[in-house]
């Protein structure tokens, strides 16, 4: 698997709920009254149920008779020879607004009105008359996704910018979907840098952020929101990563007091009120929220690529409450209230990191730490075997594979111990075949299960189990990498993983309860671990064993990465990426009517190379 590039489809996902908004009674104006402004950042797509979220929100603002709506395609882009075929999609968007909000208004209004402001170059931004419809009269104002950095370029210090001001603090609420939502903070992430991308998220520098501190109009929306850094299709796109590093940054762009991170996910939206209160989600996945300062999360960029270094990153999911359970959370004062009563700050507990018991060798568990191509944590590994290597032994390395499937796997293995310096012995052991081949006297064994039905299929031989319970224990040197490696912790996922065409839909769904598939390992290691961390979007399975198994620490391990733990020393980071803890010990865990998992209080930690793996 590739760490530095990777086909990335754009696709729309089908995404359904039967999931009520969680937002009250349309009415009149009375509900915004005290603070009228409201924004409803939306992660991506026009799915309906968003749509009418954001009608929603504006209808409860409206002085009638009808919702007016006006919608604004900055986004879209600004070549002469596209302007026809923009404003054709952008109309059609503006219908599906207009619809939308006409599904859910009902009196004392008549309906709802949408219409479009051909706002796609800054000549049209600067030309007050293309921003005319943008008035008192405005109860709502959408603004559609594409490239954010774009539309701020049109927009920002412009006439249009200042009508769309004007109507937001006179109460209109402003709403706006992928790029649209990502404007709505007035520091705005305008993607990564360069040719990085998720797997790099947690490395120093690897997002373009438009931080909105200084006179130029490399920001968000002048009036966006000055608490909160949004983030969109969040889950869809692993973007955890991101938003932890860009927060870690803002903390020193504002002097040591960092932003709120609000991750929104595709399909989903959630209301701002008065730059103060988040809550309503509404859609088919959650929201995040993640705060560095109530906790007072440490900040260190280490390791060969600069990676984040924190630890103990107060972290949120706000699903739709159609449940009941009203949750709301308050930017200004970082807490979070169910029900009317204040949820107390989680309080980190120590934990002594990775262990594994009985073990006589060191063992490393990796997260790919071949696909990549990296050599950092196989040539450790060949050195550590070298240096087991008694007087007058044959040096010896087995491979011990889940399935006769994984030939390939079992050969990049084999071609990286050779590439890492190792000339001894290199033998083949695969489930059900050749057996006879032993571990013992081996200087090191390296575990190898590519597939997690086929590491479910192998472990469910007593033999195999029994061969690798053995090679763990008692050899010197051992690498569990994947699949295999996850099997040895307390509970591993037998969801088959993502492909190129469907990691993007299972990402979403991996924020869903118990998607993970979760069967029994082998519980040589004390905790779970999830492999393919950044990659593969795997962050929700983090939370999706948290609220399993609520005692123990989750440990996500990223590619060309490996904890190393040896007997008498603490686990610590090997290779070129970051080991992940979420810590649900003191959390609140439920599931909401769309299935997604919700969470208060779970602590999430970042560690990388040579670092210990401690928290508390």
């Amino acid at each position: 698997m590739p760490t530095t590039s990777r086909p990335r489809a754009s696709r729309v996902l089908a995404l359904t709920t039967a999931a009520a908004c969680g937002i009250g009674v349309l009415g009149g104006g009375a509900a915004r009254a005290a603070d009228p402004t409201v924004m409803t950042p939306i992660g991506g797509g026009y799915t309906l149920e968003t749509l009418q979220g954001f009608a929603r929100a504006s209808a409860d603002g409206a002085s009638g008779p009808s919702v007016d709506l006006v919608v604004i395609p900055s986004s879209y882009g600004d070549a002469p020879a596209d302007r026809e075929e923009n404003l054709t999609l952008a109309q059609q968007r503006t219908s599906e607004v207009d619809a939308a909000c006409d599904a859910v208004v009902t009196a004392p209004f008549t309906g709802c009105t949408a219409v479009l402001a051909p706002l796609l170059a800054r000549a049209d931004a600067d030309d007050p008359a293309n921003s005319a419809m943008i008035g008192a009269q405005t109860d709502g104002i959408f603004i559609l996704g594409g490239d954010q950095g774009l539309a701020m370029s049109i927009l920002a210090d412009s006439p249009a910018e200042a009508a769309m001001e004007a109507a937001f603090r006179g109460g209109a609420a402003v709403g706006g979907t992928s790029a649209g939502a990502a404007v709505e903070s007035r520091t705005m992430i305008n993607g990564y840098v360069g040719d990085l991308g998720p797997w790099d998220g947690l490395q120093q520098g690897s997002s373009l952020v438009w931080w909105g501190d200084d006179a130029d109009r490399e920001r968000g929306l002048r009036f966006g929101s000055e608490r909160a850094i949004y983030d969109q299709h969040f889950f869809q796109r692993g973007r955890f990563g991101r938003l932890l590093s860009t927060l870690a940054t803002s903390d020193a762009r504002f002097d040591g007091v960092s932003k709120v991170g609000v991750g929104v996910d595709y399909a989903t939206g959630i209301r701002n009120t008065a730059d103060t209160t988040l809550s309503g989600t509404f859609g088919a996945s959650s929201v995040a929220v993640l705060d560095l300062e109530s906790l007072s999360s440490p900040i260190a960029w280490v390791g060969p690529d600069g990676v984040l270094s924190t630890r103990n990153v107060v972290t949120h999911l706000l699903p739709p409450d159609g449940g009941g359970n009203a949750t709301a959370y308050d930017l200004a004062t970082r807490t979070v209230t169910r029900n009317g009563t204040a949820v107390p700050t989680a309080a980190p507990a120590p934990s002594g990191g990775l262990t594994l018991p009985g073990a006589v060798g060191t063992v490393y568990l990796g997260g790919d730490v071949v696909g990549g191509g990296s050599t950092a944590v196989v040539g450790q590994l060949v050195a550590d075997a070298l240096a087991a290597v008694t007087a007058g032994a044959q040096p010896r390395v087995v491979v011990l594979a889940a399935s006769a499937k994984d030939k390939k796997a079992t050969k990049a293995y084999t071609d990286a111990l050779r590439t890492a310096g190792w000339t001894g012995a290199v033998d083949v052991v695969e489930q059900g075949k050749k057996s006879k081949v032993a571990t013992s006297g081996a200087a090191g064994v390296v575990l190898v299960g590519e597939t997690p039905a086929a590491v479910a299929t192998a472990l469910a031989d007593a033999g195999f189990a029994a061969l690798v319970r053995s090679a763990v224990l008692t050899t010197p040197v051992v690498l569990a990498d994947r699949h295999l490696g996850a099997a040895l912790g307390t509970w591993f996922s037998t969801k088959a993983d993502p492909t190129d065409t469907t990691y993007e839909d299972e990402a979403i769904a991996n924020f869903r309860t118990g998607d993970g598939q979760w069967q029994r390992g082998l519980g040589l290691v004390t905790g779970s671990l999830v492999p393919s961390l950044t990659l593969d979007y795997r962050w929700g399975k983090l939370f999706d064993l948290g609220a399993l198994a609520p005692q123990q620490v989750a440990w996500g391990v990223g590619e060309d990465t490996a904890v190393r733990v040896a007997p008498g020393a603490a686990a610590t980071v090997v290779g070129d990426g970051s080991v992940v803890a979420l810590d649900p010990r003191t959390a609140q865990f439920w599931t909401a009517p769309n299935g997604a998992i919700g969470a208060v209080g779970a602590l999430l930690s970042t560690f990388g190379a040579g670092e210990a793996l401690a928290i508390g």
